[in-house]
């Protein structure tokens, strides 16, 4: 399923994140020997970090608000999401 580009969400309202991570040339090309590396990690974080700072030259404060608190929030739901499959979560 191929996601528009012009919307975060598919067809049915579903965020599907997994979708848009498999699209990436980055995650693709991490991901090619099937091994994540320290050096390729350190790769991907100087993209972000260079994403975000031309980001930042052009747009306006309430925006860089409104892309930090989606960073910490997407941040937040991979940490729990990282907890609650490694086993850190409560068993009913």
């Amino acid at each position: 399923m191929t996601q528009d580009m012009n919307t975060f969400f598919d067809e049915s309202g579903t965020l599907n994140i997994d979708d848009l991570i498999l699209q990436q040339p980055s995650f693709q090309k991490i991901m090619e020997d099937g091994i994540v590396t320290e050096d390729e990690i350190a790769e991907q974080r100087e993209r972000v970090i260079a994403l975000l700072k031309r980001l930042e030259q052009s747009f306006t404060h309430e925006q860089i608000d409104q892309v930090r608190e989606l960073l910490a929030e997407m941040s937040v739901l991979i940490a729990a999401q990282n907890l609650h499959d490694s086993g850190f979560h409560e068993t009913n």
